[in-house]
């Protein structure tokens, strides 16, 4: 029994020998061993108990009783098999290698079975379905396909009917090719694994591309928000008066250095409450705080509300433009609004990037919306907004 128990434990994933190869089967491999070590044992027990009716009218007396176990055996512990599986205990491994000795040796009472006989049937799928049936224990399926074809051909030979070079070698081939097909099928599933794997790999890579093309995209328009506006305002001599460039400049380098992306959550508020002061405007707040969103909404609507402040100042001709902010329930909006020139947003240049990207765009990438509703000479305004919903 300790033996048994010792020869029973179950193979490294992916046969013996081959750990290092297949360390942890993959969903198609794992979806072939659970269909064969289900459905093998069922195939065993049905024919067991189908080859054993039919076989009983050719008995009497006690021959029946001895048929009738025999057969009752087998299906049983395939039925006990089909239902434990891979939590089969070693008495049902013993359990097992014992009734594939005794269904052969039974013709030493019986009488030895011609080939097209119940036991010759039984044992001959029974050498097949082993294979399937241990599949994740391959030792044992050897073990005990060996131990069926040695019972018969010892059975048969003490019963009378000599040794039966035909039937057993056949049994030996069959299963042999019952098990190169498994051997291939499995081949089949770990090549699919193995491109799964791969595929998610390429899907994972992608996407931190993805992330990594969006966080650089992010990067560069926030650079374009800041610290560029201020550098062009500079050198195209939009000013005369420079006062406010310290605090612009500080202000453009904490948000860069700042890394407010990686927080979980923004107060908007403040973020708006911090263009009070924006050059060459009187603008007017209207910011009902706090506002809390995640940062990559909460950034998509500051930066896009400085872009929209920036082309107020440089063409609207309104020095007073209203900027505000309201929280209604799970819905977050913002607006700028001005009466200054107005124009027609169908008839924007495609090279002027500022409302296209650094509003509709970003917005929309944040998971938000934004529009603009201008009407040549009645103003432009505005809206952001973005939802928990």
């Amino acid at each position: 029994m300790g033996a048994l128990a010792a020869l029973g434990k179950p193979a490294p994933a992916g046969g013996d020998g081959a750990a290092a190869r297949h360390p942890e089967p993959g969903p198609y491999e794992r979806h072939l061993d659970n269909a064969a070590t289900g459905g093998a044992p069922w195939l065993r027990a049905l024919v067991a108990c189908l080859c054993g009716l039919f076989g009983l009218p050719a008995y009497d007396g006690a021959a029946v009783l001895v048929a009738a176990s025999v057969a009752g055996a087998v299906t049983l512990t395939a039925c006990a098999q089909a239902v434990l599986r891979r939590a089969a205990p070693p008495w049902l491994l013993a359990a097992n290698a014992i009734v594939a000795v005794a269904l052969g040796l039974s013709q030493m009472y019986l009488g030895a079975q011609p080939e097209t006989g119940w036991i010759v049937a039984t044992a001959n799928v029974a050498t097949i379905t082993s294979g399937f049936e241990w599949s994740n224990r391959r030792r044992v399926g050897y073990g005990i396909a060996a131990l069926t074809v040695a019972g018969y051909i010892v059975g048969c030979a003490l019963g009378g009917g000599g040794l039966p070079a035909g039937s057993s070698i056949r049994m030996v081939l069959q299963a042999l090719l019952g098990w190169t097909a498994l051997y291939l099928i499995r081949r089949a599933a770990r090549l699919f694994d193995a491109l799964e794997r791969r595929a998610a790999r390429q899907r994972s890579a992608a996407a931190v591309a993805r992330a990594q093309r969006a966080a650089d995209r992010a990067y560069l328009a926030m650079l374009h928000d800041t610290a560029s506006t201020t550098f062009l305002m500079v050198s195209t001599g939009a000013t005369d008066d420079v006062d406010w460039l310290p605090t612009q400049a500080a202000h453009d380098l904490e948000l860069l250095t700042a890394q407010t992306t990686s927080a979980p959550e923004i107060d908007l508020a403040d973020l708006l409450d911090s263009l009070a002061g924006y050059e060459g405007l009187d603008l007017r707040l209207d910011v009902h705080g706090p506002l809390l969103l995640p940062s990559e909404p909460a950034l998509a609507i500051y930066h896009g509300v400085r872009e929209a402040l920036r082309n107020v100042r440089r063409h609207a001709g309104d020095a007073g433009p209203v900027l505000s902010a309201d929280l209604d329930g799970e819905r977050v909006a913002v607006t700028v609004a001005d009466r200054g020139v107005g124009f027609q947003p169908d008839q924007v240049p495609p090279h002027r990037h500022g409302l296209s990207h650094s509003i509709l765009a970003r917005m929309a990438a944040a998971g938000g919306e934004a529009s603009v509703d201008s009407v040549p000479g009645k103003g432009t305004t505005v809206q952001w907004t973005w939802s928990r919903g």
